[in-house]
């Protein structure tokens, strides 16, 4: 018996002698083999492909649980009726281009989801609640399949009660809480009228490409397989044969069609990657760029592109790079694991300099370059793929200066300078000099505009206010150009798709959904027939997608949400809603309902008050097994 295990045993034992142990309220007494510390991995099964114990990476005692790619770990607990509880686990994956998973189910509406996609370990917190006669539920910790069957690993499982739980009785529609523009490292959020647009356009389409598509194993293949720099440059040229990153056949036009024809209103392509390949020209020295390996711009293409079509224009780019052994030892005393075989070295403090310093050069060339950039989607900001964006924010100097006394100096010739106080400017205030309206996500280390929730986990919960959201997720498990994207099976449905927008809608958040073009440079006919499918139903239901808010009320997860705009509340009935009418949430004294209709269809909905004074529509049809939208047309705005 370990001394975690054994310390839970003295707390149970002593709890017990006192007549206080609680089923409801004792973490170990929920949760068996909570920490994996024992000879096998009961009572924990697997679903899918097998779970195992490691004893070889462990957040604490000298196990964890190791989940294959496409399993399931589960196990079931005893919970009490009406209560809140807070369940916790610390998970890590095996790459960044991977995800693991923790959902409650069994609870119906109460169920809950979130995920990660850190290598390091991190902690996944959440809080649910149990309704009347809810005694049990499942955990589960999932890992999607992924290109390179890998791993992850979850440790120390833990379920707190946190006392009652009442559900809440709708008594008209009250504001929400609003989002209040805050200031950090000397850079405030836009304000919210600048955030309108991404609120409004609900959809649009993230693009990683690069030369991973060549040998198609993702984006993180370089780092996966430790490939040296010289060796992986090679699949931008010829002579890699069918691994060739050709990009013959590369139409940015294309994209943007589809995108429009998809009903998307804004693209955002991944300008670098980790692998430090940039799609762009650029005149730092050491930079590695499509302008060398094939004479193009394709950033400018693409920006072209979504101009021409009417789209918004968004950027990914990425802080680190592979190709600097520096990244994984920045102070040169403490080389992070890493699969190239790098270690310590004094000599990696300068080179990561001269990686942080290509940074700040391409950075200020993708936001001077090439016209009003709407959105960047920043990545990579930790370091040695440990701990967070904002723990690596000291080397980066995320916020508006730099700090004349940090140990890696950009080079004067390479900085930016505020002309108002002669100071040299970090990442933010050099973005926002120039792209003065632009959002951008936290993952420099600053706080962002907005915030992602990224990987394929359900969007569960609340509606989004205080803060604006955006859901990242990919059509296949990965990001980059798989074979995946060519199967159909394991490719996103259109009904799984329909039910993602859905659950991004009624939470108030957008959704940009990522296609992995192959090493042509052609999206995938299997990813491009679903995007064509959902860009039918939106030009069905697309009144009560664009320019909606989430709300008036807050959603009951897997069953159905509200989207109001102007003086129309949109009911979003899913596909868990098995009535045939549906009572609506009290509206405010002096809103009346002046009609109702199915939204696909435009077939009116019969309207009756029943004895409570609510509102119930029935007689309504469902043109879709997967979503039913019905408007409620007020006399009043829905919000005053």
């Amino acid at each position: 018996m370990t001394i975690k295990t054994l310390r839970k045993a003295i707390l149970l034992l002593a709890m017990s002698s006192q007549g206080m142990i609680n089923y409801a309220q004792t973490p170990s007494a929920l949760i068996g083999n909570s920490d994996f510390e024992q000879s096998s991995v009961k009572p924990w099964i697997s679903i899918g492909k097998e779970i195992k114990l490691s004893s070889s990476v462990f957040h604490s005692g000298k196990q964890s649980l190791e989940i294959t790619g496409g399993a399931t770990a589960q196990t079931k607990v005893k919970l009490r009726p009406g209560s809140m509880y807070k369940i916790m686990v610390w998970v890590k994956t095996n790459s960044g281009a991977d995800e693991i998973q923790l959902n409650i189910t069994g609870l119906g509406e109460n169920n809950i989801s979130t995920a990660s996609a850190l290598t390091d370990w991190v902690k996944l917190d959440k809080t649910f609640v149990t309704t009347e006669g809810q005694t049990a539920a499942l955990i589960e910790i999932f890992h999607p399949d992924n290109p390179n069957h890998s791993s992850a690993w979850a440790d120390d499982v833990n379920i707190e009660y946190a006392g009652p739980y009442v559900a809440a009785k709708s008594a008209g529609i009250k504001p929400l809480p609003l989002r209040v523009p805050k200031t950090e490292m000397g850079i405030t959020q836009q304000p919210n009228e600048k955030m309108n647009w991404l609120l409004d356009a609900k959809f649009g389409m993230f693009i990683h490409w690069g030369i991973y598509a060549g040998p198609a194993s993702g984006e993180w293949y370089m780092q996966n397989e430790g490939i040296p720099i010289e060796e992986y440059r090679k699949f931008a040229y010829p002579e890699s044969g069918d691994k060739y990153f050709e990009a013959d056949k590369f139409n940015a036009d294309d994209w943007a069609k589809l995108a429009k024809a998809a009903g998307m209103k804004y693209m955002n392509l991944t300008t670098q990657h980790h692998d430090g390949y940039a799609l762009f020209d650029t005149k730092y020295l050491n930079a590695f760029s499509s302008k060398q390996t094939h004479n193009r711009d394709f950033v400018k293409e693409y920006i072209d592109a979504c101009r021409s079509n009417g789209l918004k224009v968004g950027i990914y780019k990425t802080l680190i790079n592979w190709r600097y052994p520096g990244y994984y030892d920045v102070t040169g005393t403490d080389c992070k694991p890493n699969r190239f075989g790098y270690t310590t070295n004094k000599a990696h403090k300068e080179n990561a300099r001269l990686m942080k310093e290509e940074m700040y050069c391409l950075t200020k060339e993708l936001v001077t370059k090439y016209g009003r950039i709407d959105q960047i989607y920043w990545d990579g900001g930790w370091l040695g793929q440990q701990g967070s964006d904002a723990d690596g924010a000291y080397f980066w100097e995320s916020g508006k200066y730099l700090d004349p006394n940090n140990q890696w100096q950009v080079n004067p010739y390479f900085q930016d300078i505020d002309e108002a106080t002669g100071k040299p400017l970090g990442i933010m205030g050099m973005v926002r000099k120039y792209q003065p309206d632009v959002l951008v996500n936290p993952r420099t280390g600053w706080y962002g505009d907005y915030k992602c929730e990224e990987g394929a986990a359900p969007v569960t919960g609340p509606v989004r206010t205080e803060d604006v959201y955006e859901k990242n997720m990919s059509m296949v498990s990965g990001w980059g150009y798989t074979p995946a994207t060519e199967d159909v099976s394991k490719v996103i449905s259109v009904a799984g798709l329909k039910r993602m927008l859905a659950d991004c809608m009624i939470r108030n958040m957008s959704l940009l959904l990522n296609v992995g073009p192959d090493r042509h440079g052609q999206i995938t006919k299997t990813e491009t027939n679903v995007l064509l499918e959902i860009g039918k139903w939106l030009q069905q239901v697309g009144d009560a997608v664009y320019g909606t808010r989430g709300g008036p009320w807050n959603p009951k997860d897997g069953l159905y949400g509200f989207a109001y705009k102007g003086n129309t509340i949109y009911v979003y009935l899913l596909d868990g809603y098995k009535e045939d009418a549906f009572t609506l949430p009290l509206l405010n004294k002096g809103q009346k309902v002046l009609r109702s209709y199915v939204v696909k269809t435009q077939k009116q909905v019969k309207v009756n008050k029943n004895h409570n004074g609510e509102i119930v529509f029935s007689g309504f049809d469902h043109p879709d097994k997967d979503i039913t939208i019905i408007a409620v047309e007020l006399n009043k705005k829905v919000m005053e």
